[in-house]
Parts: structure tokens; C-alpha cells; sequence
């Protein structure tokens, strides 16, 4: 009988501290601790603006300088969808703290309860009711129990009050540095845009870039050419929705297109060839793969800053410039509507737009013929 007792007595804390372990059971814990890697991103804009900051006298380095502020937007622009995917987790941590709190703190409102209802009384009745020293060691060990659960409960509601507390404040930090980075980001990219629009204005820097035009088409062909070796001669297939050839828009953001392809007239210099058709997407709005192809280049380009090239296996390859990121690899395989990467102004851009350059047998073609329902704006 006293053995049944005891055996009672220690199944009924268990339970309870069953229960204390369920409750106390630590948050989840998010992927995301991006110090690291704020850190290094801050780390790198440093050094770029080091580079910057030696060169910036020299009117004959412009377009280098325009690469390196580029490059710093590049970080500042990592910085932010770091600090956003930080303010993110620490919200969802927070309905999470909140849930938790709730939860304990109504178990700590029926642990007060059930003290008012037992009273200090209960404890040495429990005591004087033993029926033998070994009946008196169960019940002391039972009643300690009980106090030690008591205990936890308070002390876990206490923690994750103080966590919640610590959450709350680094989210309000957290939107404060993403406001901060966001507007210097914005305005680096507006003093970049106005360096190379400045720099374009002058002879000395229509001559620059116009070198520098012909040096990138060189590369673009031989590197068209080093595709067209090793095609398969297989088609990209095409959606229902396709144009002429098979091809979609390259945007769904936008039917603009500012400047077309062909000769066009310079406001500062006269008449000059642009060998593709630029659309007037909004900043960091997707660009989207025309056809299914394979990506024979991406990442940064000379004067075209960020691209994208795809060759479709049907005599012509596409490329995508002045992007501020990407999101393919050179070799991957990307199908029709695949977001390629986002609209930016990096390179000789004065703006955010999608510059689109058709090659067909190694030559660059009009790509509005593949542009069904295009507005032409301002041309």
C-alpha cells in the first residue's frame, strides 16, 4: 500500500513536469543570423568607396568610376534584402514569442488559482497524512515537485517576456537601418545615373563610351560565336502567348518602349546607332526569359553593367543589360517566362531600363517585331 502510494504520488508530478517541459519548450529557431553577412557587404562598400574616392578627380576614369558606384550599389542593395529578411524572421519570431506567452501565462493564472484553492494548509496535510517514514519521503518529494514546477512556470513566462522585449526593440532598429540604407541606396544610384548622363554630354565622353560600345560588341560576338560552335541546333519551346517566332515580352511591368532600335537622335551629339530597343521598366521589376534557351553569359558586362545573354537554339540569342541583379548561371537552362534577373541602371545608364539586343546569325536585329503591342514613348 505504501509503495502504491509513493508510486501515485511521483506518477502525478511527473505528469505536471510533463506538462512544465511542453510549455517551456524553447521557440523555434530562424535560419537567420545575417551579421555576418551585413558585415561583410559593409565591409566591401568600404573598400569600394576607397576606389572610388581615388580615382573621382580623373575626368579620363569616369566610366571606371561609374563601374566601381555600381559595384557599391551592388552592397548597398545586398545590405537591404539582408536587413529585410532580418526584420521579417524577427516578426514572425515575435507572434511566435507572443503565442508562447499567452499560452504560459494562462497556465500561470490556474497555477495561482490552484494555490488560493490548496492554501498553505494542503502542503502539511499532505505531510501529516503519511503513514510511515518511506510514505513521508514520497509526499515531501511530491510537494517539492510541485513547488519546483511552480517554480518554472513563473520563470519561463519572466524569459519569454524578456525575449519578447528584446525582439520587439531590435525590430524597431531594424526598420530604422532598413529606412536608412533604402534612401542611400536611392540616392547613390541617382548620383551614379547623373555622372554618366554629365559624362555622355561631352565629346571626350561620347568618344569613351563609343570605344567602349565597340570593345563589349567585339566580346558579344565572339562569344555568340563560340555558342553557335557547340549548338545542338535544337528549338526553345514557346507558350501559347508567344509572338513572332515564339517570343514573349521580356517584362510584364511594362508595354514602353523609350528608344528603339536603329539610328536615333542624340540630344547632344546628332545621329547615333543603338543596336537594340530599350524598355521602360520600372527599377527592380522582373525580366523574364522571351523563350526557353541556355544562359551564355551572366553577371557584369562592360558598358551594359549587369546582363544576361541567352541563346534559344534558333539562330538567335538574346541579351538583357543595365540590370541590378541577376538570377541565372552562365550554362543553366531557363525556360520561357523564368525570371532572369531585375531592372536596373548599372553600366552607361542615365536610368532604370531594360536595354533588348536580338542577335540572328551573329547580327543584331530589331527586336520590335518580336515586341507585339508595343507603345513607342517619346520617339
Amino acid at each position: 500500500m505504501l509503495i502504491r502510494k509513493r508510486v501515485v504520488s511521483l506518477l502525478c508530478a511527473a505528469l505536471m513536469l510533463m506538462t512544465m517541459v511542453y510549455i517551456a519548450c524553447p521557440t523555434k529557431t530562424y535560419a537567420a543570423d545575417y551579421d555576418q553577412q551585413l558585415e561583410e557587404a559593409r565591409k566591401e562598400q568600404a573598400e569600394l568607396e576607397k576606389k572610388i574616392e581615388a580615382i573621382q578627380a580623373d575626368k579620363d576614369k569616369v566610366l571606371e568610376q561609374k563601374a566601381l558606384m555600381d559595384q557599391r550599389n551592388d552592397r548597398l542593395r545586398k545590405q537591404v534584402s539582408l536587413v529585410q529578411k532580418q526584420s521579417d524572421e524577427t516578426t514572425a519570431r515575435i507572434k511566435e514569442l507572443k503565442a508562447q506567452e499567452e499560452e504560459q501565462y494562462e497556465l500561470f493564472c490556474k497555477q495561482i488559482r490552484q494555490e488560493e484553492e490548496r492554501g498553505p494548509v494542503s502542503y502539511w496535510s499532505v505531510i501529516f497524512k503519511a503513514t510511515s517514514f518511506a510514505d513521508l519521503l514520497g509526499r515531501m518529494d511530491f510537494i517539492n515537485e510541485v513547488m519546483e514546477y511552480d517554480r518554472n512556470v513563473m520563470e519561463q513566462l519572466r524569459a519569454t517576456r524578456e525575449q519578447l522585449a528584446m525582439d520587439q526593440e531590435a525590430l524597431e532598429e531594424q526598420k530604422a537601418e532598413l529606412i536608412s540604407t533604402q534612401q542611400e541606396m536611392e540616392e547613390q544610384i541617382a548620383a551614379a545615373e547623373a555622372l554618366i548622363k554629365e559624362y555622355e554630354s561631352t565629346e571626350a565622353g561620347m568618344q569613351a563610351m563609343h570605344e567602349q560600345a565597340e570593345e563589349d560588341e567585339a566580346r558579344i560576338l565572339a562569344l555568340i560565336k563560340k555558342a553557335n560552335s557547340q549548338n545542338s541546333g535544337s528549338s526553345g519551346g514557346s507558350s501559347g502567348n508567344a509572338g513572332v517566332g515564339g517570343y514573349i515580352w521580356p517584362t510584364n511591368s511594362t508595354r514602353y518602349v523609350t528608344s528603339p532600335y536603329g539610328y536615333r537622335i542624340c540630344p547632344f551629339h546628332g545621329k547615333e546607332y543603338h543596336n537594340g530597343a530599350d524598355i521602360g521598366a520600372p527599377y527592380g521589376s522582373p525580366v523574364l526569359a522571351p523563350k526557353s534557351g541556355t544562359v551564355i553569359q551572366a553577371g557584369w558586362n562592360g558598358g551594359y553593367g549587369i546582363s544576361v545573354m541567352i541563346d534559344h537554339h534558333d539562330g538567335i540569342v538574346t541579351l538583357f543589360g543595365h540590370m541590378c541583379d541577376w538570377n541565372v548561371s552562365e550554362g543553366q537552362q531557363v525556360v520561357q517566362g523564368q525570371v532572369i534577373g531585375w531592372c536596373g541602371s548599372t553600366g552607361n545608364s542615365d536610368g532604370p531600363h531594360i536595354h533588348y539586343t536580338m542577335y540572328k546569325n551573329g547580327a543584331a536585329i530589331d527586336p520590335l517585331p518580336y515586341l507585339p503591342g508595343y507603345i513607342a514613348y517619346d520617339w
